[in-house]
């Protein structure tokens, strides 16, 4: 993704705020004939988040959904995830600033009935229903944004969110007004079409990630290699059983393998390999559960199923100037760009590439990134350890004038390089990252 900001999320935070536009261009008179107080200030913010906060809700589903036609307008699949994630934590505070704002109207003279509000109970089913859903969706983002729970459960309780929004939609749709509190969306006609319609798209959304997307064919490979690098990085070559995918260097799948002694899940990796090439490798390094066995227990012969390619971390976007820097596992897309480049690939920018790692042992491609600087015209290969010159930083970069930077690595790594890069007068046009940490 290039930081730069892109229209997709621009439309995205435009589409939130649609629905308070409405509501002051034409919201329901909240003061009954009385003058406005702070009774109706409560309501009004809470009526107001309410609407926004399914628009976001619906959204963020939308966002999740691995569209791939989207992902020019964000940057990448990266760059959606990263909206998605913001976008549904803006919809938890505005779904939960709505029962709050409907509370406090009850207070300070009836703090218990303010508080009982927030509880089921109300004997009217819409109420109750979106009072099932706000605490569903409290229990199941606390576990969404818990790290220590296992990816497999992670991936079903976020799965689990899309009750949330038909709990929300089935609240909008059926809730009925009380007395001296109209309900915004029945008594306009364009509000309850624009909620309606965004509803409905989020929530096909919402099945097509949970129930179709797994159902879809994918392409089917088989392992056919398996090479332990280190200690706890694998390398792994797959070899097309029905037809190879097309890619662009750099881009990532969504790999399932269907071995007895894994869980079916389906996690991301960088396809290490040129554009041209018949037989895939991806780099998979020990770092949870999941990788842990798949490092010590997968072997040839494994059915491989492979969802993508997704991704826009392009060299080519870059001018002739470029440099690239890789943290850890992020060595595996400039290891797909420069085999390309090895092969006659387009474009043959003037690359420094800085490959960092903690300790020299970590650099298990050192050798071959070598050889490719023998190779590749104007390809010059830095090593950097840490343990031992310490952390590169933006000042040991050189000259960065008219120079597009590529990172890929650890979130802070990119994080600590944007940052340094911004203050060294780098425009975000010229920084381009790619992030994996989709959770």
């Amino acid at each position: 993704m290039n930081s730069r900001p892109r229209i997709g999320e621009i439309v995205v935070w435009g589409l939130v705020l649609v629905p308070a536009a409405l509501w002051l261009v034409d919201g329901p008179d909240l003061t009954t004939g009385r003058r406005w107080g702070n009774a109706q200030s409560v309501l009004a913010i809470g009526q107001v988040a309410g609407l926004a906060g399914m628009a976001a809700l619906s959204l963020s589903f939308i966002l999740s959904a691995r569209l791939r036609w989207l992902e020019d307008y964000f940057g990448g699949l990266d760059g959606m995830y990263r909206v998605h994630h913001r976008v549904g934590l803006t919809a938890f505070g505005l779904l939960l600033l709505h029962p709050i704002g409907l509370a406090l109207r009850f207070a300070p003279a009836d703090w218990g009935r303010a508080v009982g509000f927030l509880l089921p109970g109300h004997a009217r089913g819409a109420v109750d229903l979106g009072v099932y859903a706000l605490w569903g969706m409290v229990l199941l983002l606390i576990v969404t944004l818990t790290s220590w729970v296992p990816y497999d459960k992670w991936k079903l309780s976020h799965k689990a969110l899309g009750l949330v929004l038909l709990g929300g939609a089935l609240h909008v749709w059926f809730v009925e007004p009380s007395p001296g509190l109209p309900v915004a969306v029945a008594q306009h006609a364009g509000l309850w079409a624009y909620l309606t319609a965004l509803m409905c798209v989020g929530l096909v959304a919402a099945t097509y990630k949970t129930v179709v997307l797994p159902l879809w064919p994918k392409s089917r490979y088989t392992v056919t290699e398996v090479t332990r690098l280190s200690d706890d990085v694998l390398e792994v070559d797959l070899s097309p059983v029905d037809g190879r995918i097309e890619f662009v260097p750099g881009q990532f799948v969504f790999v399932t393998f269907h071995d007895a002694d894994l869980t079916r899940e389906s996690h991301p990796y960088t396809l290490c390999s040129p554009a041209d090439a018949e037989t895939l490798t991806i780099m998979v390094k020990a770092l949870g559960d999941y990788t842990t066995r798949l490092y010590e227990r997968l072997e040839p012969g494994v059915d491989v199923s492979l969802e993508g390619p997704y991704g826009r971390f392009d060299y080519r976007d870059g001018g002739g100037r470029q440099i690239w820097i890789a943290g850890g596992v992020g060595v595996a897309p400039f290891l797909s760009w420069a085999r390309n480049l090895a092969h006659g690939g387009e474009g043959m920018p003037t690359v420094d590439f800085y490959y960092c790692v903690h300790e020299r042992s970590d650099a298990v491609y050192r050798d071959e990134f070598e050889a490719l600087s023998h190779e590749v015209p104007n390809f010059n290969v830095v090593l950097v350890c840490s343990v031992e010159e310490g952390h590169l930083t933006a000042g040991d970069l050189g000259d960065v004038t008219d120079t597009d930077i590529f990172i890929c690595g650890p979130k802070r790594l990119t994080e600590d390089f944007h940052r340094q890069l911004r203050r060294r007068g780098v425009s975000d046009a010229r920084i381009h990252f790619e992030d994996f940490d989709f959770r």
